[in-house]
């Protein structure tokens, strides 16, 4: 019994203790209102602070919230208001207040008026008080000295809008009518005004998609591009699309977030909507990259993700997305800085084995080089084996090889007829290979797409098993043949067909010899009547019929502007804009897919 009284008297104590927040009451206190994550104000300063900042909160019936923190993976708009709501912050009925949110890895600040204070400062205050903080820290001062002044000033505004304050301390007032659109959506479009935030991250997960490892891979990377080419990135996620095509959420994000580099805002952004039965990713890119971003290269960098967003390997995916575009923007020191000033031009002592990554021995480059030499001499071409690392600029494998035949001088004769054979090996080992032209069927005729998938698939066997060389010599061996006689001779489809018809007859043989000693020969009619059924005035008649359709069993091969097949050759599944506008009239392009 004196243990249940013990029991019971503790609870009591605790309960009584323990500072519990009513929602009668005016304003939360139990909260410390300094927050800095930082730990660039000490737990004493803070608390000092605190105490100072409640008196002037109690005063004007108007909350201060300040929130100092490192990073931020989210935007700031989102993580305010989530910041806020989630404390509890905010004075009366109308939670009135101002937050002040630093993130000291870019020094971004953003301040957000919260009931009266959405009123009483407005966006020329906010920039005000936001010039006193830079102001301060480039001339040397720390956030305990900053913040004190920053509390004082906003008190000092509030002292002159007792009016206000007093009209949000008692009742609710009807604010402005919410907005089903995201915080940072500019309220007049007409009047937003272009800029470059410099210090915002570059990459924002406000769908919580990504792991706080994968997110800091995610910056490395993007830090790497921006630094070696000046092109800005940026990969950002959402819960909804709030009713906008994902091609236009994509560009008003990049644009009324300030995100781009230089006048023109050169940069792109990756925007994932995991809004349920509206999930999908969109490549939005503008300024100098705009015209970079073609269909064939939103098809492969497409193509590279998508197996990662359908298995849910979101962090995954986005890391190999950035490792493709920054692949894309590596211009090869072969390429023209001015495509349109490009001279053609034949190239004297040209090696038509061009090992770019080590796949073959000195030897082997010396026997494919006597080879395709006497191959060239032969049929008047130049048969180039071009092997390249991972890269998807211009598409794919094929337009890569189309591209360094025509920019290195290879080709014969007026229209610089060349045929190439292209190896590409990943970092990770994995080999892929394709074969094009430099011209098209109406030039040559052998370059029809049919043969150049002809020698694609006869060099499947062995580049499976990683034997570059014997799929290089074969591919040739080939090559010759479609030179000769127009088409590529398939070994495997005459092996098969022989063998068919080795079957074929002999089973007929053996039906024939059953059925010869199974039926007796009927005698041969020789008049009419022994077609007449007697008593009968009809005539029977029975009749084969042969099916009078025909289902072709040709492959249906996809037309394209230049004859080539490669195994990277894009799906082309991507919805694709060559040219759009974002919603503050911005030229944008791009792509994506739903999943």
């Amino acid at each position: 019994m004196k243990k249940l009284k013990s029991f019971f008297l503790t609870l009591f104590l605790l309960f009584a203790l323990v500072p519990a927040f009513s929602q009668d009451e005016p304003v939360r206190t139990n909260v410390l209102r300094i927050n800095d994550y930082t730990d660039s104000i000490s737990s004493a300063e803070e608390r000092s602070l605190h105490n100072r900042t409640m008196i002037l909160v109690n005063k004007y019936g108007f909350d201060m919230p300040v929130c100092i923190k490192e990073t931020c993976d989210l935007s700031i708009t989102h993580y305010a208001d989530w910041f806020y709501s989630d404390n509890q912050f905010g004075y009366g009925p109308n939670k009135s207040g101002l937050l002040l949110m630093v993130i000291t890895e870019n020094e971004q600040l953003y301040l957000k008026g919260f009931g009266s204070g959405e009123e009483i400062f407005t966006d020329e205050q906010k920039n005000a008080l936001i010039n006193l903080i830079r102001t301060m820290r480039e001339n040397g001062s720390g956030w305990l000295e900053i913040v004190s002044s920053y509390v004082d000033s906003v008190a000092e505004t509030l002292s002159v809008n007792g009016e206000l304050l007093a009209k949000y301390a008692d009742q609710v007032v009807e604010g402005k009518p919410k907005r089903n659109l995201p915080s940072w959506y500019p309220e007049d479009v007409n009047a937003f005004v272009d800029f470059n935030d410099y210090r915002a991250s570059r990459v924002i997960d406000d769908a919580f998609i990504f792991s706080e490892e994968q997110i800091a891979e995610m910056k490395q990377k993007i830090k790497k591009i921006q630094d070696e080419y000046g092109i800005d990135l940026v990969i950002f996620t959402d819960k909804s699309s709030y009713g906008f095509d994902h091609g236009i959420y994509a560009a008003d994000f990049h644009q009324f977030c300030g995100y781009g580099f230089g006048d023109d805002f050169t940069g792109s952004v990756l925007m994932i909507c995991m809004e349920e039965g509206n999930r999908g990713w969109w490549t939005a890119a503008t300024g100098k990259v705009q015209e970079v971003y073609t269909e064939k290269v939103i098809n492969a960098i497409d193509d590279n993700l998508e197996p990662y967003m359908v298995a849910g390997n979101y962090g995954e995916g986005v890391l190999n997305y950035i490792d493709d575009i920054y692949e894309l923007y590596k211009v090869p020191d072969w390429y023209p800085k001015n495509n349109e000033e490009f001279v053609p031009f034949k190239a004297a002592n040209k090696s038509r084995v061009v090992d770019q990554v080590g796949v073959f021995t000195k030897k082997e480059i010396q026997t494919l080089t006597e080879r395709a030499d006497e191959l060239s001499k032969k049929y008047d071409t130049d048969f180039l084996i071009l092997t390249m690392d991972k890269t998807i600029r211009g598409g794919t494998l094929s337009d890569y090889g189309r591209d360094y035949a025509k920019y290195n001088g290879y080709g014969v004769g007026d229209n610089n007829d060349a045929c190439i054979f292209v190896i590409q090996k990943s970092p990770d080992g994995k080999l892929d290979w394709g074969v094009t032209s430099t011209v098209s069927e109406d030039q040559r005729k052998c370059y029809t797409e049919k043969n150049f998938y002809h020698l694609y698939l006869n060099a499947r066997s062995k580049m499976e098993k990683g034997k570059c060389f014997s799929a290089a010599k074969k591919v040739m061996r080939l090559a010759g043949g479609m030179y000769k006689h127009g088409y590529v001779l398939w070994v495997y489809w005459g092996i098969a067909i022989g063998f068919g018809i080795l079957v074929g007859l002999f089973f007929a043989f053996a039906k024939y010899c059953f059925d010869d000693s199974c039926m007796s020969n009927s005698k041969r009619a020789t008049e009419a009547r022994s077609y007449y059924v007697e008593g009968s005035l009809v005539f029977s008649r029975s009749e084969d019929r042969k099916i009078d359709s025909y289902v072709s069993k040709d492959r249906v091969y996809r037309e394209s502007s230049s004859r080539s097949y490669s195994s990277s050759s894009s799906s082309g599944r991507s919805t694709y804009r060559s040219s759009y506008k974002s919603s503050g009239g911005r030229s944008y392009s791009g792509g994506g897919r739903k999943f």
